[in-house]
């Protein structure tokens, strides 16, 4: 049985655990030789934190940095969401890891399963990430440095390609659309599923 304690615990391990494994390529390609460092590094993608042990990230592989960046996508609406949306949960109690993971003031059930409410979630983090990376590559911004733009607003966490972040792109086009979508993303999803009910009273 899972309740709102061991919904808390659970969250609290998976992020460490995962961030142990996450950071294994870091230090395999010693793009971050230090483990703990590296650990830090995916911790801080996960959380969305975006804190870096990295001085400069241009040069180093676009593989990893496509990883870092992932991360904070991951994060951004909660890593354990994720695994509820992808994989099937038997118990319905799993309701506690989303409320222990998604970000927001209220997390509820969207619909009587735990495991649809987070499909809907995501699949509304998914369209908003799609939208974002048109608006990107429609100001000439390539199609990999959109992506990894898209994943670091999303998450709201920064992990950039460019050791001057957006500002690396001298694009001030680029900084509005980051701007707008860095709001849009920092809203209760939940607020969202009713707009499209156009439910608006909740």
């Amino acid at each position: 049985k899972i309740f709102a304690r061991e919904g808390f615990l659970g969250v609290s391990f998976s992020w460490i655990l995962l961030s142990m494994f996450g950071a294994l390529p870091f230090t395999i390609e010693k793009m971050i030789p230090d483990y703990v460092g590296a650990v830090f590094e995916v911790a801080s993608g996960f959380t969305t934190t975006g804190a870096s042990v990295l001085t400069a990230v241009e040069g180093c592989p676009y593989g990893l940095l496509f990883w870092r960046s992932f991360t904070n996508w991951v994060g951004g609406m909660g890593v354990l969401v994720f695994i509820m949306a992808v994989l099937p949960l038997a118990d319905d109690r799993s309701m506690h890891i989303m409320r222990a993971e998604v970000p927001g003031p209220v997390v509820g059930k969207l619909v009587p399963k735990a495991r649809q409410s987070a499909m809907i979630l995501y699949g509304i983090y998914v369209v908003i990430s799609i939208l974002e990376v048109v608006f990107l590559l429609a100001g000439g911004m390539p199609l990999y440095d959109a992506l990894v733009s898209t994943f670091a607003t999303a998450g709201t966490g920064g992990f950039s390609v460019k050791n001057a972040s957006i500002a690396g792109y001298n694009s001030p086009y680029a900084e509005y659309v980051i701007s707008v979508f860095l709001l849009l993303f920092s809203i209760n999803f939940n607020l969202y599923f009713f707009i499209l009910l156009r439910n608006i009273k909740p």
